[in-house]
């Protein structure tokens, strides 16, 4: 079996996400998001097995920007990840608010990545990622809903 990995992957798109939780995850010390207690063993190994996929598959999936799905892929990229970032600022910004308080204030950046990831499947015209990304973002809320 041959892989092919080239520079030009999907991994570069992964990178933005990344940077984003190293810096300002730490920033956020609300048990609601951040603890572990209240998920059992199983659900977090899971979790971070699919996200272990997830993040590193990118680097198999060759940036394709030459049909109509692959550009709107990139699209729903763009704005998936913007949207991913804007969900994090009420809790970041004012963690007392409603909204940061709510069901939907505190899923939304659990819920969020996976416009980010839908896109790199469609750039990277991967469905098996789409599927795995699916599976990372029902994981990572399961384990959130067991902290409200």
């Amino acid at each position: 079996m041959k892989f092919d990995i080239r520079i030009l992957n999907c991994l570069w798109l992964i990178i933005p996400l990344l940077v984003w939780n190293i810096i300002l995850g730490p920033r956020i010390v609300d048990a609601r998001i951040t603890s572990d207690l209240n998920s059992p063993k199983w659900l977090l190994i899971s979790e971070n097995i699919v996200r272990i996929f997830v993040f590193v598959l990118p680097l198999l999936l060759p940036m394709q920007l030459k049909d109509a799905s692959s550009k709107a892929g990139l699209w729903i990229y763009i704005i998936g990840t913007l949207i991913y970032f804007a969900s994090w600022l009420p809790i970041l910004l004012a963690p007392q608010s409603k909204w940061s308080n709510s069901i939907a204030g505190l899923l939304a950046p659990r819920l969020t990545p996976f416009l980010s990831f839908l896109g790199l499947a469609f750039i990277g015209l991967s469905w098996q990622y789409a599927l795995f990304a699916a599976a990372f973002i029902l994981l990572h809320t399961w384990h959130g809903v067991q902290n409200l």
